[in-house]
């Protein structure tokens, strides 16, 4: 499965994104979207190494991860236990991203609509999704535009 709990969490930061992330930027055992995107949008280097270019990746995966297909509650942050998943990046294509997504889904409206259930998170385009393919009268109607050649 995903392998043993990591709790040096700054270590195994700077190992997978090449920096420790600063004190605002993490919260308790998760790291805010927000630093990922400020990784994200910092230059390359002209020539960039292997490392460098795997600690991008793993970002720009962390933040696919927590912004969209298993987000938390806050919508801002990513739980650093996905990133024992990311330390060889061989293997990702391996997991069943898809089935993540979707059992985090049902597990969520399972725990929204018991009577403590306020808020809930998971993946909730997908649920959008297949609610306006299922019912179609409930989707927004887009009007087509004309292309004239």
């Amino acid at each position: 499965m995903a392998g043993p709990i990591f709790l040096y969490w700054d270590e195994l930061c700077d190992n997978l994104l090449g920096e420790v992330p600063p004190e605002n930027a993490r919260k308790a055992a998760a790291l805010k979207l927000t630093w990922l995107l400020s990784i994200l949008r910092a230059p390359l280097p002209e020539e960039p190494t292997t490392h460098q270019l795997e600690c991008r990746c793993r970002a720009y995966i962390m933040y696919m991860i927590g912004g969209a297909l298993i987000p938390d509650k806050s919508r801002n942050k990513v739980q650093l236990m996905y990133f024992n998943l990311l330390c060889d990046l061989n293997n990702i294509k391996k997991y069943s991203w898809d089935s993540a997504c979707l059992a985090n889904l049902y597990r969520e409206l399972c725990r929204a609509s018991s009577e403590v259930g306020k808020v809930m998170d998971g993946c909730v385009i997908l649920l959008q999704s297949w609610a306006w393919y299922r019912m179609p009268f409930i989707a927004p109607r887009v009007p087509r535009l004309e292309t004239t050649l």
